[in-house]
Parts: structure tokens; C-alpha cells; sequence
């Protein structure tokens, strides 16, 4: 089981989006647009019936980059993957490989990036950034193949493949996407992690807070492997922005110091039963200011593995 990747331990976060792919442009299915827009249309042909198996047999399909003007044009091969589900994608889960039917010897690469995994194809012995040359009138054909490795969260129920084209320097492209169902035993697995945070309201230097952060697992199967949950003080949307807060850990029989400013707490463990939840009792305090206000609203975020399942609490400190 390949260990996830863990949450950065900054001491100011700005909540960004879960996934890369949100910015992948034009992510919606059978990209198919205006020439007068868009020279390049692409198209992707069904794969075979039945669930992707964690460990078992890959799945296909046909992926076409046809060129509508009267000019050959230099273009790029990009894939994303994003599974629907409580876990983010690691790079080992999944297998992507891009084969040329009709087009130059291709070769592909792909890593984890945010929650989902990003990748490129390009011709065979250039850089990752090698472009095509698809002539005038013409198109180019490859051939897909998807497989779902052994270590691919069964509390996840849906992967998203996206394929894409672009050319321009990234200007102008088109997209296709296909989303196979996760299947494992007949599970009805793809909920959340539900993630809260409870306790008091106010903060000072004198008096510090304590909260209790808590992750359910609605996933509908046990956790197919550790999830890293993490508590962050953010300064989007707090009006106190000069504050540092330090969070502790109650481990039973006193208070252990976590971190300023952001904290890794404690690993929820791989098997977690659906239904069960896993509780961190956490002291928040004040810990320094920039001596410009006195009062205000700080917010804090609780989530886990790159913002997943995030739960905001807002508090009141003074100082």
C-alpha cells in the first residue's frame, strides 16, 4: 500500500481547491467544439462494459485528435484522473497508458498532483513538452488503456479519465473524458469522510480554546488505507489576521504541542469501520500578534489529505 501524500505544515493556508483537474479547461464529456473557435475536435469511443477491479483487468478505448483547418498544427497530449470518492488518487493506484494507432510513437507520463493525477503524451524520444505535428485535414488515433491497481481506494466509486488535446501554447484544445465505476464485492462504497469540529467560541491570551475534531467515515466500506487529517488556521476569511494561534493534543493524560499556525494530527487508521468515528481533543492558543488589533474572528480549517472533507470553525479572539 503506497502511503499518501501529506498535508503541508504552513503556518498560514489559503483553502484551495481539491483537485488540479477543476482547472483542466472544458472537462465536460464529448468536448466537441466550434472550428471557428477551436481547429481541433476530439473524440473517444466507449470502454468495455463492467466495474474497473482494484488488481484486476484494464479497460480501453479509442481517443481521436482530428485537425479542421487548411494548416498542420503543433499540438499537445494531456490526461487527468480524478476518482469520486472520500480518498484522493495516489500516482501507483492507477495505470494510464497511451498507445499510437494512427499517429507518431507516443510516449506518456503522469504524477500526483492535488487529489487527482496529471499527466502528458508526446512523441517518442522528446521532452514531455514535445508536440505533434497533426497535418492539415487530418487526424491523429490512440489507443487508451485503464487499469486499476490493487492499492485504488475501494471507498471510492467512480474514476474520471480526461484526455485532452491543445494547441497554441495551451490556448486553444478540446477534451473528452470517460468515468469508470469502481467495483469491489458489490460494496456500496463513494461517500464522504465527514469532517467537524465542536467546542467553544471565544479565545484570549489568558483562556485557550478546546475543540474536538472529529472524522466519520461514510464511505459505506472500511478505509482502505491511513488518512492524514490536518487543522489549519486560515487567513481568507478571518478579520484577526495578525493572530498566531498554536493548537495541543490531549493524548490521554496531558497536552502535547502539535504545531503553530497548522498541525498534523493524528493518522486515522487504515480499516476504520464505515460508521466509526476517530475524535481529537485539541487546546488552541494564543501565542503572538502583530499588535495592530485587538479583536476579530479567526478561522480555522480541519480537513484531510490536500483540503478533502473540510470543516471550518470560526472563533472570537482577543488579546
Amino acid at each position: 500500500m503506497s502511503v499518501r501524500r501529506r498535508l503541508a505544515g504552513t503556518a498560514t493556508v489559503v483553502a484551495a481547491a481539491s483537485s488540479v483537474l477543476a482547472l483542466l479547461p472544458g472537462t465536460a464529456s464529448a468536448a466537441t467544439q466550434s472550428t471557428a473557435l477551436n481547429p481541433l475536435t476530439v473524440t473517444a469511443s466507449s470502454a468495455q462494459p463492467g466495474p474497473l477491479l482494484p488488481g484486476g483487468a484494464a479497460k480501453s478505448f479509442v481517443f481521436t485528435v482530428a485537425n479542421h483547418t487548411g494548416a498542420a498544427i503543433a499540438m499537445n497530449g494531456n490526461v487527468g484522473a480524478s476518482a469520486h470518492g472520500a480518498l484522493p488518487l495516489d500516482k501507483g493506484d492507477v495505470k494510464l497508458s497511451v498507445q499510437a494507432v494512427h499517429a507518431p510513437a507516443t510516449t506518456s507520463s503522469i504524477s500526483s498532483q492535488g487529489s487527482g493525477l496529471m499527466g502528458t503524451f508526446y512523441p517518442k524520444g522528446g521532452r514531455w513538452d514535445s508536440t505533434f505535428k497533426l497535418p492539415a485535414h487530418s487526424s491523429f488515433t490512440w489507443k487508451i488503456t485503464v487499469a486499476a491497481t490493487k492499492s485504488l481506494p475501494i471507498n471510492d466509486d467512480r474514476l474520471v479519465v480526461d484526455f485532452g488535446a491543445e494547441a497554441d501554447h495551451g490556448r486553444i484544445g478540446a477534451w473528452s473524458r470517460n468515468s469508470f465505476h469502481i467495483g469491489a464485492f458489490n460494496l456500496h462504497n463513494g461517500g464522504p469522510i465527514v469532517t467537524k469540529v465542536t467546542g467553544g467560541q471565544s479565545l484570549t491570551v489568558k483562556k485557550p480554546l478546546t475543540l474536538d475534531v472529529s472524522y466519520t467515515n461514510r464511505t459505506g466500506v472500511p478505509l482502505a488505507e491511513k488518512v492524514y487529517p490536518a487543522i489549519y488556521q486560515t487567513n481568507s476569511r478571518s478579520t484577526l489576521s495578525g493572530v498566531t494561534v498554536a493548537y495541543d493534543l490531549w493524548n490521554g493524560k496531558r497536552w502535547v504541542f502539535l504545531g503553530k499556525g497548522a498541525a498534523q494530527l493524528p493518522v486515522l487508521p487504515a480499516h476504520l469501520a464505515n460508521g466509526a468515528t476517530a475524535t481529537d481533543r485539541i487546546r488552541v492558543r494564543i501565542v503572538g500578534w502583530d499588535n495592530k488589533a485587538h479583536a476579530g474572528r479567526v478561522q480555522l480549517l480541519a480537513a484531510y489529505d490536500n483540503f478533502n472533507g473540510s470543516a471550518v470553525k470560526n472563533i472570537q479572539a482577543t488579546y
